[in-house]
């Protein structure tokens, strides 16, 4: 309001994150005195990667997947791994895909140097963030001499012409596929 000019201001959020009990932010993450265990020093700044929220090192040769994902699928995700008690699954949230945080991913990518890396998303392949991510994952993977473009694997739908399917119980069957391929033991193949 004080600038010389406007800049729109753009919140996509859907609703239902307020139903989540984990999706909270502790009151230490609104001053600028160190957070609490396992957290980056929070403040008021944007965080534009919220790292897996485990107690992880900053060397975790055990993690057997790394997934990355953005926006409410996160708490989906978590809910699952903490019902699953599968501790050698990292979550990290991409939470600014543009500029893309190259810095964050390749320290992500570094922290857990025998983990599959997925993109996780519930949009079909055509219309998410995977289509942005994907190459910019794979020149922040190339800098490390890690993998190739096949080594990123995709978790979500299917690519559609339609952004849904218009019934309720195929959305819930298709979001419970993706909850469960993203946590499934075995690695990771597309199409599944």
């Amino acid at each position: 309001m004080h600038r010389e000019f406007r800049k729109p201001l753009i919140v996509m959020a859907p609703k239902n994150l307020l139903r989540y009990k984990n999706c909270k932010s502790n009151l230490s993450e609104f001053d600028d005195v160190q957070g609490h265990e396992g957290f980056d020093k929070q403040g008021t700044r944007f965080k534009r990667l919220i790292k897996d929220q485990s107690n992880h090192s900053d060397l975790e040769k055990g993690v057997r997947r790394l997934v990355l994902c953005s926006g409410k699928i996160y708490y989906e995700l978590d809910e699952e791994r903490q019902r699953l008690k599968a501790d050698d699954i990292a979550i990290c949230r991409v939470e600014q895909l543009c500029p893309f945080p190259f810095d964050l991913i390749q320290r992500e990518l570094k922290r857990y140097p025998n983990a599959e890396i997925v993109w996780c998303q519930e949009e079909p392949m055509n219309m998410g963030a995977y289509t942005h991510v994907a190459p910019r994952l794979w020149t922040a993977m190339r800098n490390l001499d890690r993998g190739s473009p096949e080594d990123i694997k995709y978790v979500g739908r299917l690519p559609s012409a339609a952004t849904a399917t218009g019934l309720l119980q195929i959305h819930q069957n298709e979001q419970a596929d993706i909850i469960n391929h993203a946590m499934q033991s075995e690695p990771i193949k597309y199409p599944y």
